[in-house]
């Protein structure tokens, strides 16, 4: 970067021992922020982030006196350079603190600030008083002391004590009249607030339920997953594994990331999916360009064609170019994706809830986009794309139906499902959470319907299905 120019330097020596410093001279403030080190051999990589933080020491404080006419003394004090803004404080030679009247920090071309606070001098039996500036980042501070002159303190006579008396009256009744206007003002405003509130939680929710209306069925393409990544034979679950698989070489493959692209490709309208990420960690999900870079370690950006949301260690994040922190209720196990290409939007919902996660929004596509999925770490648990689910209406109770919900066993692709290997991966189809009382069946010779197994709970105590028209 041109900043860094002159003034950076990359201490490689230990690098085959994995350190490596980065030393930078003629500190700025500028300088002040977060750092990666990114570590890559090979297929393997790592990073971790530091946040520097920039400190200045400022110039000795210095104390400047005027005596009004009434006899009060009026101090000055000023100093130059310190970063960040410190604090001032006014003592007297007991060690009494008291505040400045008035008090500013500005800082200069090259972000240092210049502190100047005031205070007047009433109180005759005060002798010395002392000016601290203190940095609390460096946990240091400055300090300059000033005698004040016995001939120059005013004598108080009875007549300015009645007038400060009734001033401060004066005073308080305003003070009191300011703080109950200001007490019903923060009322309404919290009314406004809460009533708002609700009606942008009810748009939301309109908004997601209208988004669940364009429904699309999403499959994964084998041909763009990267070699880590095993895929189901249903085309529906992947999950990333240690071992390398012997895949042919082909442009659209991932040989970097461990990502993958749905099969499907959406140059208008509007699509939405959802997907069972349940309680593993460590995934990236959302859309990308057809035309993405998938050669090399190129960031998930938007400028680089990705609007995706991730999971990383125990963060949620938007994949923006400073990566936006999600800060979430609680962790959605279902994860709704709505694309409306022609209003250049994709939104993200919880599905514990439909509570909103995240909008990309204002983006203006060009060409085919496709869903995108991405894990950053191994486990048994694979992320799964769910089926299109029929309309919430037409219910009709059928109580103690047969127990359907039996397993099924899949094998991935490119695997020998027949061969006996221990290892062989297998998925089963995810169910509704529990929450949602049960799973979906369609039923035989209803088409548009499908039956919705109960919890006991739901039932007063007895199993159940609910079967729920398309219509």
């Amino acid at each position: 970067m041109p900043e860094y120019r002159g003034r950076a330097t990359l201490v490689r020596d230990g690098i085959a021992e994995g350190r490596v410093a980065l030393r930078i001279r003629s500190v700025r403030v500028s300088d002040d922020g977060e750092y990666t080190c990114f570590f890559r051999e090979d297929g393997s990589y790592e990073e971790a982030l530091v946040r520097l933080k920039v400190a200045a020491l400022g110039s000795d404080p210095h104390i400047t006196m005027q005596v009004q006419e009434n006899g009060e003394i009026q101090l000055e004090c000023t100093s130059v350079g310190w970063y960040p803004e410190p604090q001032v404080q006014w003592r007297t030679s007991k060690g009494e603190k008291f505040p400045s009247t008035s008090e500013s920090r500005n800082p200069d071309e090259e972000g240092l600030f210049t502190v100047a606070a005031s205070v007047i001098i009433r109180d005759t039996s005060v002798k010395n008083v002392s000016c601290y500036i203190q940095n609390l980042l460096l946990g240091q501070e400055k300090e300059v002391e000033v005698s004040i002159p016995a001939s120059s303190l005013p004598r108080l006579t009875p007549w300015i004590v009645a007038v400060a008396v009734i001033l401060m009256v004066l005073g308080l009744l305003t003070t009191g009249s300011i703080f109950f206007t200001w007490r019903l003002y923060k009322e309404r405003s919290r009314e406004k607030k809460n009533e708002f509130s609700c009606k942008e939680k009810l748009l939301e929710e309109l908004k997601w339920k209208k988004a669940t209306l364009h429904a699309v069925d999403v499959t994964l393409d084998p041909d763009t997953a990267h070699p880590h990544l095993f895929i189901y034979e249903d085309s529906k679950s992947v999950r990333l594994e240690d071992s390398h698989q012997k895949l042919p070489e082909k442009p659209e493959r991932f040989d970097s990331w461990p990502c993958v692209l749905g099969r499907e490709a959406f140059t208008s309208g509007r699509h939405y999916w959802e997907v069972e990420v349940g309680d593993r960690t460590d995934w990236a999900i959302g859309v990308c360009r057809e035309n993405v870079m998938k050669k090399g370690f190129d960031p998930m950006t938007p400028e680089n064609g990705f609007w995706a949301v991730e999971l990383y260690g125990s963060g949620y994040w938007a994949l923006t170019p400073l990566r936006t922190p999600l800060p979430l209720a609680g962790s959605p196990r279902r994860v709704g994706i709505f694309l409306d290409y022609e209003s250049g939007d994709v939104s993200f919902y919880s599905m514990n809830d439909g509570s909103h996660i995240y909008t990309f929004d204002n983006v203006s596509f060009s060409g085919p986009l496709r869903p995108f999925f991405c894990l950053w770490s191994c486990g048994k648990k694979p992320l799964t794309i769910c089926p299109v689910a029929d309309g919430p209406e037409g219910v009709t109770v059928i109580a103690n139906a047969p127990d359907l919900s039996k397993e099924i066993l899949l094998s991935p692709i490119g695997e020998d499902s027949t061969s006996g290997d221990a290892d062989t991966l297998h998925s089963k189809l995810i169910p509704t959470q529990p929450s949602q009382g049960g799973i979906l069946k369609k039923i035989p010779g209803r088409p548009g319907v499908v039956a919705h197994a109960c919890n006991p709970s739901t039932l007063g105590g007895q199993g159940g299905w609910i079967t729920r028209s398309r219509d």
